[in-house]
């Protein structure tokens, strides 16, 4: 009978085996205390297998270092694994190290909790424990610290990169705002000499009255493109500046582009084009008419100067309940390939810049008096017509309107602008 009231001693399991069981409570201590720790911000926003991640992995490897097991993963590489997931999950380095720093100190309970459970181990088994975690330990910092270390360089080599970007096309709109104002410069002395030549021989008594018709006209020609040229540079420092702000208000934009179309037909007309429109009858949005009246009259003024033959069209869509568009297209010569690069990096990021009208000259730029050969409508020039475009290009930006533009050789130009219903800045 006495022997049935002997106590039992358990069978003492090595510490691998004790952990392994012990393995879903340490988890679970472990993310609480991450969740009591103020320093760590994530925690509460993974869930269970997100914030687990690569930990059980790296105590499995525990578990076979403590049995003298072969190590089928390197611990610096899963820790890697671990650190990059962090990464991502928006921790910084410290947060992951204190995480990190918890869960050792979690294993290192349960090494105590072991110790009393089963005091008849010996403190050469229970040092040679420590010994393992503290292995583990030193290789998921080192792996997890590692990748941080990584990451951290490639971002910073990035925003260099970026910085340099950003450095380039500063350097790039500086020489193109120079080229700006030494054509506009050529342009200005160019009318005003043409201007004062005209005004000079009118005091010559030889002229008949038809030279002095002639010159009359030359002069009046000249001196409304010196105007025009004198406000559209000071429209441009506005601009540049900031001086000019949106005035937003509600109106019909079809009703707008209608008058426009309109008021157009007879340069359409005069250069032997059909200039058709279609669109809704109403089209009520909120932005700013003068600058959307800007924009689209001088990308149509643009499309009807530089059309020899055919016809241009213009459309007007409502697109959905947040934007609009409209849409100007012409039969003509189409866009030199090296167009589009001219002028890259003076906008903010729309869907495609605006610089490729850079190719076309501008309807306002002075009229040559000298003779000599006709323009051709597809090259490049770096005359007046910088000006108005970079004026179209600061008001899209100013509206926050993307430019889609499409272009063949010898088939034609669309230009696409879409505008915002509400305009929100």
């Amino acid at each position: 009978m006495d022997n049935e009231h002997t106590p039992v001693t358990p069978l003492q399991p090595d510490f691998a085996t004790y952990l392994f069981a012990r393995r879903e409570a340490l988890l679970n201590s472990w993310r609480t205390i991450c969740e009591q720790d103020t320093t760590l911000q994530s925690v509460s926003g993974l869930s269970r297998e997100e914030f687990n991640d690569m930990v059980p992995t790296i105590l499995n490897i525990l578990g076979q270092r403590l049995n003298g097991d072969p190590v089928v993963l390197n611990p610096i590489q899963v820790a890697n694994e671990h650190g990059l997931h962090r990464w991502h999950k928006g921790y910084t380095l410290r947060e992951l190290l204190r995480e990190i720093g918890h869960l050792f100190r979690g294993i290192t309970d349960e090494l105590r909790t072991y110790a009393t459970l089963y005091s008849a181990t010996s403190i050469e088994t229970m040092a040679e424990a420590y010994r393992m975690v503290m292995w583990l330990n030193e290789d998921t910092v080192e792996g997890s610290a590692a990748r941080y270390d990584e990451l951290e360089r490639t971002a910073a080599a990035s925003r260099a990169d970026t910085l340099q970007m950003a450095l380039n096309q500063l350097n790039e709109l500086s020489h193109q705002r120079s080229d700006l104002l030494r054509t506009s410069s050529h342009d200005l002395r160019s009318s005003v000499g043409i201007a004062q030549g005209a005004a000079s021989m009118l005091d010559m008594e030889t002229n008949s009255p038809e030279e002095r018709g002639q010159l009359m006209e030359m002069l009046s020609r000249n001196l409304a493109n010196l105007e025009t040229m004198l406000q559209n540079l000071m429209n441009l420092a506005r601009l540049e500046a900031g001086q000019e702000v949106p005035e937003i208000s509600t109106f019909d934009v079809a009703k707008l582009l209608r008058e426009l179309v309109q008021s157009t037909q007879p340069l359409a007309a005069h250069r032997g084009l059909p200039l058709l429109s279609n669109g809704p009858e109403a089209l009520i949005v909120e932005s700013d008419p003068n600058k959307v009246r800007r924009i689209v009259q001088n990308l149509l003024i643009n499309a009807l100067t530089y059309t020899p033959a055919g016809i241009v069209s213009v459309s007007w869509v409502g697109e959905g309940e947040h934007r609009w568009s409209i849409a100007i297209q012409d039969t003509g010569p189409g866009l030199p390939d090296n167009a589009s690069t001219s002028m890259i990096g003076t906008l903010k990021p729309t869907q495609d810049s605006a610089s490729v009208f850079e190719s076309r000259e501008a309807p306002n730029e002075p009229v040559s008096d000298s003779p000599g050969p006709p323009r051709q409508a597809n090259t490049i020039k770096s005359t007046g017509e910088g000006v108005g475009l970079h004026i179209v290009k600061r008001l899209c930006e100013l509206l926050e309107a993307n430019l889609d533009i499409e272009t063949s050789p010898d088939k034609g130009t669309l230009v696409r602008v879409r505008f915002s219903m509400i305009y929100r800045k």
